[in-house]
């Protein structure tokens, strides 16, 4: 029996009521993550730029839903699939939930664009003018820059009766148009913008900073483009096709070929969206559909500028008069000592730093060491999402050229990173670097560092295990937790870690570490089975847990038999979850939480209270059945109590936040919580207490969050 509304999967067959849904629908929690999204940028007391920025993330994350969940679930209904998984509602049903809800969200977020964010960037100082605003002096200016740099890119493509359609690149702007000659029946073309052009034109600052689109510069000239012809109209669309294809590395004799072949087939998959402008013509806008084989449904009529994902990068131009936020620069640890000191530092102790807060330079600083030092003998690195002018890789070819033992693990398979990462390998072996790309049949997610130094009383290893990549540009925006230490089971347990992702080793018993797909899953359920056996009504057990998703299913089954056993159960999970809280007699010790904010939330921290001998875990896994089973990832326990009892402060200022934090409800809404407590926002709260560590004034107002060790009620 499946829900009939709402974004519930199965029904609770036992421990509650029959008609409760035991579960949630995975897309539609998304959804709901990138609603909040949305809620940011209507936020009125967020700075415009700060409000741009986010409508362009939740336009940057609606691309990658549509390219990768929504391709997903049309092939599995076109396959005959009837569900998604085991605890989700019929295909179909799915997706025409899914339609409704993105129109809604598009609709909103068109309106938000237009009735406010626009008009407030003009009140500032920024106007993204019409054809009719440009001065002669400014449209002067736009007809050379057509003439000279533009024109000679656009090549019209003609729509011919009986002939195959012009091939449409995935994302690109294009005109649709319909052209007249006299003597000669109607005519059909497109006309595809430039990709190397970004979408804005500076054409002034007169009065403030004018820009131009690169669409309405070509709409003006379309004419030149066809001589002879009166152009009827011109509309520009958008289409979006599935990008989900994996390689087939068990066959593929050379993976860098394959990853080749993938990126071919992403540019022209199957079409799974259509965007056009409002104002084009019903004849047009059937016309685009029947050529992609679209449904209404999948059809998307905006009322503004379309792709409005530009604005992230266009807020990032630093000379725009508009308000931004206040900038929180990463702070540097007052712990870590400077220069080549960090290693005698490290030997002696752990050390734990939390991005973007605190800065990511002592890992940059020991990979630059390392690359240079005659000491060091051997680096070994997995690598999954590098930036595009990357220090770290910069760091390994050094590394190499200076003669020593280097072994990278790049992952030629992240997802849209395929490209950079092939061109880095290649990079890399020419640099004498041993690259190697994973296991057969899996993805390498794993963040792991192990550098081997020659020191004075023999072979040292140190190591740097993370929850987030070894990117600059993500580390600046993205929150993730980074440990350094030479703790020897951690060290030990990674050189076994390399011979098994890099040879032919097998995998011993590990001292210290998890990994997947390597019994990751048992030991988070043994975790879970052992806070519920010792788990009393006088000390009930306590589990806290953070990630990106939660997504599977013996897992979330796990957790309401542990709330059901009377363990109190505080997750925060940012986007997709399955799992249904506050059902009573199923999950009513379970809460769960959302933050959306200024950074990312991405890293994964697991503590258990184990009875009191609390126990905490660091990771790149979420509990998601990709992570667990399909590919290589590590967790990792945080060893030092100073350290542990910091994640835990982590998590209590986390869990405490009633600003940016939204509570998922049992019918898979989102909702801010209702408190009489002052404001907290976890992530200023970080970004502070960062800057006083570094102004040697310890934790700022360290007294003023009560940490919560239970449910609130």
């Amino acid at each position: 029996m499946r829900a009939e509304t709402g974004v519930a999967g199965d029904r609770v067959t036992d421990g509650a009521a029959p008609s409760e849904p035991r579960t949630l629908s995975r897309a539609l929690t998304w959804l709901g993550f990138n609603g909040r999204v949305l809620e940011e940028a209507q936020d009125p007391t967020l700075p415009v730029l700060e409000r741009a920025r986010f409508l362009g993330i939740f336009f940057s994350n609606l691309d990658e839903f549509f390219m990768i969940r929504v391709a997903g679930l049309r092939e599995a209904m076109a396959a005959g699939v009837d569900r998604e998984g085991p605890g989700e509602e019929a295909t179909a049903a799915i997706l025409a939930q899914i339609g409704q809800r993105c129109q809604d969200l598009v609709r909103l977020a068109y309106g938000t664009y237009e009735r406010e964010i626009g008009p407030t960037l003009r009140e500032s100082g920024v106007h993204f003018l019409s054809a009719e605003e440009f001065t002669p002096k400014e449209r002067g200016f736009l007809d050379r820059l057509f003439a000279r740099e533009i024109m000679p890119i656009l090549t019209p493509a003609a729509v011919e009766p009986g002939l195959p359609f012009p091939h449409v690149t995935n994302f690109s702007l294009c005109f649709a148009i319909q052209l007249a000659r006299e003597g000669s029946s109607e005519r059909f073309a497109l006309v595809q913008l430039p990709r190397q052009y970004t979408r804005w034109i500076q054409v002034g600052s007169r009065g403030g900073f004018h820009f131009a689109f690169l669409e309405d510069v070509v709409r003006h000239h379309l004419a030149e483009l066809f001589p002879g012809h009166e152009i009827r109209e011109a509309a520009l669309f958008r289409v979006t096709r599935d990008a989900d294809f994996a390689t087939d590395d068990q066959e593929a004799e050379d993976l860098l070929d394959a990853v080749k072949h993938v990126l071919k087939q992403r540019r022209g998959g199957d079409p799974v969206r259509l965007e056009l402008e409002a104002s084009a013509s019903g004849e047009i806008a059937e016309r685009l559909a029947a050529f992609f084989r679209l449904e209404p449904e999948s059809v998307y009529r905006l009322p503004g500028p379309l792709d409005l994902k530009f604005l992230i990068e266009f807020t990032r131009v630093t000379s725009l008069p508009a308000p931004r936020a206040a900038p929180w620069p990463p702070q540097p640890s007052p712990d870590i000592p400077s220069g080549d000191a960090i290693w005698e530092a490290i030997a002696e102790r752990d050390f734990l730093l939390f991005h973007p807060y605190e800065s990511f330079e002592p890992v940059l600083r020991l990979l630059r060491l390392a690359s240079e030092e005659p000491s060091v003998l051997a680096i070994k690195q997995v690598l999954y999402r590098t930036a595009s002018n990357s220090e770290v890789v910069r760091a390994l070819e050094r590394a190499a050229e200076n003669g020593k033992q280097v072994t990278a693990l790049l992952e030629l398979q992240a997802r849209f990173d395929e490209e950079r990462n092939a061109n880095w390998a290649q990079r890399l072996e020419d640099a004498g670097v041993q690259v190697l790309y994973g296991l057969a049949g899996l993805k390498t997610h794993a963040k792991a560092l192990l550098i081997v130094r020659r020191g004075p009383g023999g072979i040292e290893r140190y190591a740097h295990l993370g929850t987030g990549n070894y990117n600059e540009r993500t580390v600046l925006e993205y929150s993730d937790l980074s440990l350094l230490t030479a703790n020897e089971d951690i060290c030990s347990d990674l050189t076994a870690f390399f011979n098994v992702v890099t040879g032919y080793s097998e995998p011993l018993p590990w001292r210290r570490i998890a990994m997947a797909p390597l019994g990751l899953r048992s030991r988070i359920l043994s975790l879970i089975r052992r806070e519920i056996e010792k788990s009393t009504p006088e000390d009930p057990g306590q589990i806290r847990a953070k990630m990106n998703a939660l997504v599977d299913e013996p897992i979330v089954d796990a957790l309401y038999e542990a709330s059901n056993a009377g363990v109190r159960i505080l997750l925060n999970v940012r986007g997709s979850c399955l799992l249904r809280p506050g059902v009573k007699g199923m999950s009513e010790h379970i809460r769960v939480v959302s933050i959306v904010d200024r950074f990312l939330e991405h890293s994964r921290i697991f503590e258990f209270r184990n009875g009191g001998d609390v126990e905490t875990f660091l990771g790149s896994a979420d509990w998601m059945p990709r992570n667990l089973d399909r590919r290589v990832e590590l967790v990792f326990p945080v060893i030092d109590p100073e350290l542990r009892a910091r994640l835990a402060r982590i998590l209590d200022v986390l869990f405490a936040d009633n600003v940016k934090a939204r509570e998922l409800r049992a019918d898979g809404s989102l909702a801010k919580r209702l408190s009489r407590r002052r404001p907290v926002r976890a992530q200023e709260v970080f970004w502070e207490e960062a800057r006083a560590r570094a102004e040697g004034r310890g934790e700022a107002d360290r007294g003023a969050f009560v940490p919560l060790r239970s449910v609130p009620d």
